[in-house]
């Protein structure tokens, strides 16, 4: 066997529904994992700002070492989010082919295994797992907008 006949078999190879559950949960917590350290680091420097107002000081302006380390970590969140994001673009390219070119049938044996309790308890944790998200996004801009406010 060369290696071009190796290659064709494993790509005409179609991802379980398993597979692409597992990898749908690890990208889209990888995306919120990135966007929750760039709020990190915004929240970081907005706290140190209400703060230095609340005392009546004017706050201290950032050493140069200070400003390339937020710096430094925006890139590289940033960079990372964009490479999540566009790994999810290729899993919805995956999708669509599969949809497209008739590979469901293989995803049918995986839903066999699956029962209604196991179903349910995911929907669960699905929508608890929103719940958190809305609620740090929520705090996040509570926070955001009472830093920003103007008097």
């Amino acid at each position: 066997m060369d290696a071009g006949t190796i290659r064709e078999k494993t790509s005409d190879a179609v991802p379980t529904a398993k597979f692409l559950q597992a990898r749908i949960t690890a990208l889209s917590t990888t995306l919120i994992k990135r966007l929750e350290n760039i709020f990190a680091v915004a929240l970081d420097e907005t706290d140190a700002q209400a703060s230095a107002r609340a005392g009546g000081e004017a706050p201290p302006p950032p050493s140069l070492t200070d400003t390339s380390v937020q710096q430094f970590q925006l890139d590289v969140e940033s960079t990372a989010v964009i490479r999540a994001a566009e790994e999810i673009m290729m899993l919805t390219r995956t999708l669509k082919e599969i949809w497209l070119f008739g590979g469901l049938d293989t995803l049918e044996k995986d839903h066999e295994d699956n029962n209604n309790s196991h179903d349910e308890a995911q929907r669960k944790k699905m929508e608890e797992d929103i719940k958190v998200v809305e609620d740090g996004f929520k705090r996040f801009l509570e926070r955001y907008e009472t830093a920003v406010d103007v008097k």
